[in-house]
């Protein structure tokens, strides 16, 4: 008898330690499934739903974007530089990664140019110096990297960025002055900021300014007295200082304003 009470006893604490070990598993699973689903509900709660949120995914990999608007230009210092003109152009860019673009961008500026000539009739006078003003349309291109300040989403539909790029600008066709001067065939380093603002997943608007920052070479004749091959006196003071530099960088604020198109590849 007392070994049959034993068992029963036994098979009583094997029971209970049982059901303490399936109470311990559900307790264990059960507590993190709370915990999960509490900060599911505050997130809810204190969060936006995903309709009401400000950010929304760039969809699209690639766009093209044409381009109007206009160039400052900057005649450098011997004021023969491009002068300001309207531009227009066009632009394929491609997300690389993340936030970081890769962009082609071609575009013309409409500009004109102030012309040095020989006038032995007035002397020390600007006058004497300039003639007519010339057309002088600038071929601009360049291939830059852009970082999107809010990665690959938008945030209430605007897309800010700030990039750099590095192309060339030259003439579409040039005119030498008499001094030996022409605007020729230049590198130029193109920093860039401006904003998307979407209008649907694959248009949007685009507002941005650029600064194409390049530079002039002088001819040794704007050094001189000017005598820019006339005969007789008087001859008239230099186009640019004695000892100043034959170079002029110059900033050339650019304001574009386009329409990009989404798409993939």
């Amino acid at each position: 008898m007392k070994t049959g009470r034993t068992g029963a006893q036994t098979h009583g604490r094997t029971g209970l330690q049982a059901a303490l070990r399936r109470w311990r598993r559900a307790g264990a699973l059960g507590v993190p499934l709370c915990v999960c689903a509490s900060v599911r509900l505050s997130a809810q709660v204190v969060g936006n739903p995903p309709d009401n949120s400000p950010y929304r995914d760039i969809v699209y990999h690639e766009s093209f974007t044409l381009f109007g608007g206009r160039f400052a230009g900057n005649a450098g210092d011997a004021d023969v530089g491009a002068l300001p003109g309207a531009a227009f152009g066009g632009r394929l860019a491609v997300r690389l990664s993340g936030p970081v673009e890769l962009w082609a961008t071609l575009g013309e500026a409409v500009s004109s140019r102030h012309v040095i000539v020989a006038d032995t009739s007035v002397t020390h006078t600007d006058s004497a110096r300039r003639g007519p003003d010339i057309r002088m349309p600038m071929v601009l291109a360049d291939l830059a990297l852009v970082l999107n300040v809010t990665g690959d989403k938008t945030w209430h539909r605007l897309a800010p960025y700030a990039g750099l790029g590095f192309g060339f600008v030259t003439p579409t066709h040039n005119v030498t002055d008499p001094g030996g001067y022409q605007v020729g065939f230049d590198f130029a380093l193109v920093p860039t900021i401006g904003t998307r603002y979407f209008l649907s997943d694959a248009l949007a608007v685009r507002l941005e300014v650029r600064d194409y920052f390049f530079r002039y070479t002088y001819p040794a004749a704007y050094f001189d007295s000017l005598d820019l091959h006339y005969a007789g006196p008087p001859a008239r003071s230099s186009v640019l200082p004695v000892g100043s530099g034959n170079k002029s960088w110059t900033n050339n604020l650019t304001l574009w304003v386009g329409v990009a198109y989404g798409f993939s590849f």
